[in-house]
C-alpha cells in the first residue's frame, strides 16, 4: 500500500497537475476579477447617469416654474454633493470655465482636467465616462452635456422674458470679483466682470457640460475585499481541482491495480490449479482451506481435517522453523495406501507470522508399481537367459532319467513299494520339464497372433478348460457380461493361457463349495475391456500383494511360482495391464485391462 500511495503522488503527478489546473483556475480568477471591475464602473456610471439626469430635471422644473438663476444651481449641487460617494458636482462651459460648483469656491475658475468632449458635444443625451486620478485618490467623472432646457421642443421649455432680475432683486449674479466671464457660443464679451444670467449662460445656445465625480474609495475597497475572496475561491477551487484530479488518478491506478491484481490472481490460481503436484493449504486451526486439482486426483476425496502424517510435520516444521520434505505413506481405506513424496512450509505474512501451511506433494504410488515392474522384468530378463542356456542341456537327462524310471516301474510292477518309487520319479521328472517348458517361454521371444474374437465364446471357452477341476471342488463359476461390445481384436490363445492361470490359482485357493466369478465390463476411460476374475479364497496376505509377479514367489508348496510371471508377461505383449486386490481374509481379484476395438450390441447382463 506505501509503494501505491507513493506512486500515485509522486513529484512527478502533482506538477503536472499543476501545470494542467494552474493556467485554467489563473485565467477564471483574472476573468472574474476583470468582470467584478466592469460591474463596479458599470455601477458607478448608472449612478454618475442618474445623478446628472436627476439634477436636469430638476434644474429644468426649476427653472419653468420658479425662474431658477445661478445661485439656485449652485445651492442645488451644494445640496446633491452631501449624497455619499460623490465628490463634486459642477457644470462648465466648452471652454472649460466653472460655471457651478458643488464647492462655491471654484465657481469661476478653469477647470484643468477638461476632457475631450468631442463625443458628447453633437449629441446632448450621449453620456462619457472616465477615471481620474487625484490628491484623495481615484475618482469616476461621468459627464455629459448639460441641457436644462432642450432647443428642440419648439419653445415649450424657453425661460419667461421681462420678469425682471434673476432673483428679482435688481441684483446680477457674479462668477466671481476677478475672473473673466465664460467664453462660450452666444455669450456676450464685456470688459468687467460679467453677471452669471439664466438667460444668457443656460439658454439653448449655450454649450454647457455637467461633470458628477463618484468616489472610488469604498469601490477600492469593495473591488480589494472581491479580488480576495476570488483569489480566496480561485485557490479553493485549485485546491479542490487538485484534490479531485488527484483522486481521479488514484481511483484510475486503483482500478488498474485491481486489475492487474485480479489478473494475477487469476493467472496464479490458473497455475495452481493446474500444476502437476497436489497442493492443500492448512490453517492454524489444523483445518484444510484450500486444495488444487491435482490433490484432488491423487487424494481421491480431501477430508475436511488434514491426514495424521500432515500434522505430524506441521509439529516438525514448529520444532525445526523451516521446511519438511519426506515420504509419507496415506491409508484411503479401500483403495489402499497411498505413497506421496510430500513437502511443508509455513505460510508467513509480511511480519514473518505463520499464518498456516502448504504441503505439496507428488504421487509415488505409480512409480513404485513402475520401479516394481521394471524389477520384474529385469528377473524375467534373467531368468529367460538363464533358461536359454540350460533347458536344453536339462532336458536330454531328464529324458533318460524319465525312461529309467518308467522301466524300473514295470520290472518291479510286482513290488508295491519300488513301483510307487518309479511312479514318483516319473511325476517328478514330468514337473521339472514343466518347469523348463516354463522357463523356455521366457527365454525365447513370445509372438502374438491378433484376430477378431466374440468375447462371450473366449470366456466360455476358457471356463470349459477347467471344467473338470471346477466339479471336482463343486465350485460355481458365474459369468457376467456387463459391456455392449461384443468383440475383441486379440490373441485368444494367449488370452486363454492367462485365464487358465487365473483360473487354476483360484480352484487351488478355494475350499469345497467355492465361487469363482468372471466379470467382463467396459474400462473407466472407455477404450478397453475389463476382465475381472474373483474368488472366495483364503486370500493373498498384504505383505506378498507386491510380489506375486515376481518369478519363483509361490506360497504353494507345489507350485513353481512361474505362473503369474508367464501372465504378466503376456499381458504386456498384448500391450495391456494387470493388477490384484485382496485383504488378506476374504479371497482375491485380478484385474486384466486389454485394449479394444470393439462393435457393440445390447445383451443379457449374467450368463453362467
Amino acid at each position: 500500500m506505501k509503494l501505491f500511495n507513493k506512486k500515485i503522488l509522486s513529484p512527478f503527478m502533482m506538477a503536472g497537475v499543476l501545470v494542467v489546473l494552474l493556467p485554467i483556475f489563473a485565467f477564471m480568477t483574472l476573468d472574474r476579477m476583470e468582470r467584478q471591475k466592469d460591474y463596479i464602473r458599470e455601477r458607478l456610471l448608472i449612478k454618475g447617469i442618474s445623478l446628472i439626469r436627476t439634477f436636469e430635471a430638476g434644474t429644468r422644473i426649476g427653472m419653468l416654474t420658479m425662474e431658477w438663476g445661478g445661485q439656485r444651481i449652485q445651492s442645488m449641487l451644494l445640496e446633491t454633493a452631501v449624497q455619499p460617494d460623490i465628490d463634486y458636482i459642477m457644470i462648465t462651459s466648452r471652454s472649460g470655465e466653472i460655471l457651478a460648483h458643488s464647492d462655491a469656491a471654484m465657481v469661476g475658475k478653469f477647470y484643468d482636467a477638461m476632457p475631450d468632449i468631442t463625443a458628447v458635444q453633437g449629441d446632448t443625451l450621449q453620456v462619457s465616462h472616465r477615471i481620474r486620478e487625484i490628491k484623495g485618490g481615484s475618482v469616476f467623472e461621468v459627464f455629459k452635456r448639460f441641457t436644462p432646457l432642450n432647443i428642440g421642443f419648439r419653445g415649450r421649455h424657453k425661460p419667461r422674458h421681462g420678469k425682471g432680475p434673476i432673483h428679482g432683486k435688481g441684483k446680477p449674479e457674479k462668477y466671481g470679483a476677478s475672473q473673466p466671464a465664460p467664453g462660450g457660443q452666444g455669450n456676450s464679451q464685456t470688459s468687467g466682470p460679467e453677471t452669471f444670467n439664466l438667460e444668457k449662460n443656460f439658454s439653448g445656445m449655450n454649450e454647457h457640460y455637467i461633470f458628477v465625480g463618484l468616489s472610488m474609495t469604498r469601490a477600492s475597497l469593495a473591488q480589494e475585499r472581491l479580488a480576495k475572496e476570488t483569489i480566496g475561491r480561485g485557490f479553493l477551487f485549485l485546491l479542490m481541482g487538485c484534490i479531485g484530479m488527484i483522486s481521479l488518478f488514484a481511483f484510475q491506478a486503483y482500478r488498474s491495480a485491481k486489475a492487474s491484481l485480479t489478473s494475477v490472481k487469476a493467472f496464479s490460481d490458473n497455475v495452481v490449479q493446474n500444476m502437476p503436484a497436489g497442493l492443500v493449504t492448512i490453517d492454524q486451526d489444523h483445518r484444510i482451506t484450500s486444495k488444487n486439482r491435482a490433490a484432488t486426483i491423487i487424494l481421491g476425496q480431501v477430508p475436511e481435517k488434514p491426514f495424521p502424517q500432515m500434522i505430524q510435520l506441521v509439529t516438525e516444521m514448529e520444532t525445526l522453523g523451516g521446511t519438511v520434505s519426506r515420504e509419507v505413506t496415506l491409508r484411503r481405506g479401500t483403495p489402499g495406501e497411498l505413497r506421496l513424496d510430500m513437502t511443508a512450509s509455513p505460510i508467513l505474512d509480511n511480519e514473518e507470522i505463520v499464518l498456516g501451511f502448504l504441503f505439496l506433494f507428488r504421487d509415488l504410488t505409480q512409480l513404485k508399481e513402475l520401479k516394481k515392474e521394471v524389477e520384474t522384468t529385469r528377473h524375467l530378463a534373467a531368468i529367460g537367459k538363464l533358461a536359454g542356456g540350460v533347458a536344453h542341456e536339462i532336458r536330454n537327462p531328464l529324458s533318460s532319467i524319465k525312461g529309467f524310471a518308467t522301466y524300473f516301474g514295470k520290472r518291479y510292477e510286482n513290488n508295491s513299494e519300488d513301483r510307487e518309487i518309479a511312479r514318483i520319479m516319473v511325476q517328478e521328472v514330468e514337473r521339472i520339464n514343466r518347469s523348463i517348458t516354463q522357463l523356455l517361454e521366457f527365454a525365447k521371444p513370445m509372438t502374438v497372433e491378433s484376430r477378431e474374437v466374440l468375447l462371450e465364446s473366449l470366456i466360455s471357452h476358457s471356463l470349459k478348460l477347467v471344467r473338470h477341476d471346477l466339479d471336482k471342488k463343486s465350485i460355481d463359476a458365474v459369468v457376467n457380461i456387463r459391456t455392449d461390445k461384443t468383440s475383441l481384436r486379440t490373441d485368444p490363445d494367449r488370452i486363454n493361457q492367462i485365464l487358465l492361470n487365473l483360473y487354476m490359482n483360484a480352484v487351488n485357493a478355494m475350499d469345497q463349495g467355492g465361487k469363482l466369478v468372471v466379470d467382463l465390463l467396459d474400462s473407466i476411460d472407455g477404450t478397453g475391456i475389463e476382465i475381472h476374475v474373483t474368488d472366495n479364497g483364503c486370500g493373498i496376505d498384504k505383505k506378498y500383494i507386491d510380489e506375486v509377479f515376481d518369478p519363483y514367489f509361490t506360497t504353494r508348496p507345489e507350485g513353481t511360482g512361474l505362473g503369474l510371471s508367464i501372465v504378466h508377461r503376456i499381458i504386456e505383449n498384448l500391450k495391456g495391464e494387470i493388477r490384484v486386490e485382496s485383504d488378506g481374509k476374504s479371497g482375491t481379484r485380478f484385474i486384466i485391462r486389454l485394449p479394444a476395438a470393439a462393435r457393440g450390441i445390447s445383451r443379457g447382463k449374467d450368463k453362467t
